[in-house]
């Protein structure tokens, strides 16, 4: 077996055994370092070196996170069902910049569950207003009470991309119901295509206000999300504006 795959298969294995994705460097050593050499079936000179190369290269893949300070890797070679334990806010926030965070998917059970999915959201929610530099993507708000992660693709309809930060903006409250409400959508390149007709005035007037859409930092919106919302709101055959 190839080091990196008895790695793997060592984290695997303290993974089930505690029952966490939080695995301690130093307990991996003293529990799994053995059992790897036994798998590649050579110590070599220096194991030690040698299994730390290797869990840099899984970092380097990003299929380990590793916090310096408290000595632990969050395994996230698959989803990671916010639900499931009480993850440190670094690894969530890892968790959503590598589109690995799972939210909402996982039943409700009792309060502790509840109380991580608001952590979740609430991790979202601050990343998704960071990667919009903390303003509308629409307007010029950044008043950060008046900003919401704002889905494309709705929540109840895309419950596996609930935490996927493509399918989130950050708007203000106003365009938030706009665009969810179909008054306004984005095409494939981002140009911006409303409803025809709008009779109320100062609907008008934020609309005639609305003429471009700031591009986030990364994640910028997935055209599949963008595509789904047009065709729901029935924004789908319109120029843009």
């Amino acid at each position: 077996m190839l080091w990196r795959d008895a790695v793997i298969a060592a984290l695997r294995r303290y993974a089930l055994r505690h029952t966490t994705r939080i695995i301690h460097r130093k307990d991996l050593i003293n529990e799994e370092l053995t059992q790897i050499i036994r798998d590649v079936d050579t110590a070599g000179a220096t194991p030690g070196q040698t299994l730390s190369r290797v869990l840099q290269e899984l970092r380097d893949k990003k299929i380990l996170y590793f916090n310096d300070y408290a000595g632990t890797y969050l395994l996230a070679d698959t989803a990671i069902h916010i639900e499931e334990q009480d993850f440190p806010e670094d690894a969530i926030d890892f968790a959503i910049m590598q589109n690995k965070l799972k939210i909402g998917i996982l039943p409700a059970a009792d309060e502790q569950v509840l109380a991580r999915r608001r952590v979740g959201q609430e991790r979202l929610r601050r990343a998704t207003l960071e990667n919009y530099h903390g303003e509308c993507a629409f307007c010029d708000i950044q008043e950060s009470d008046l900003l919401v992660a704002g889905h494309i693709a709705r929540w109840a309809d895309e419950p596996e991309s609930r935490g996927d930060l493509t399918n989130l903006m950050c708007m203000c409250c106003f365009h938030d119901i706009l665009f969810e409400r179909g008054y306004f959508g984005l095409t494939s390149d981002f140009h911006i295509v409303k409803r025809p007709i709008v009779s109320s005035e100062i609907v008008t007037l934020l609309m005639d206000r609305t003429h471009y859409f700031k591009v986030p930092q990364t994640h910028p919106p997935n055209t599949v999300f963008l595509q789904k919302h047009r065709n729901r709101v029935g924004l789908g055959g319109l120029l843009t504006a």
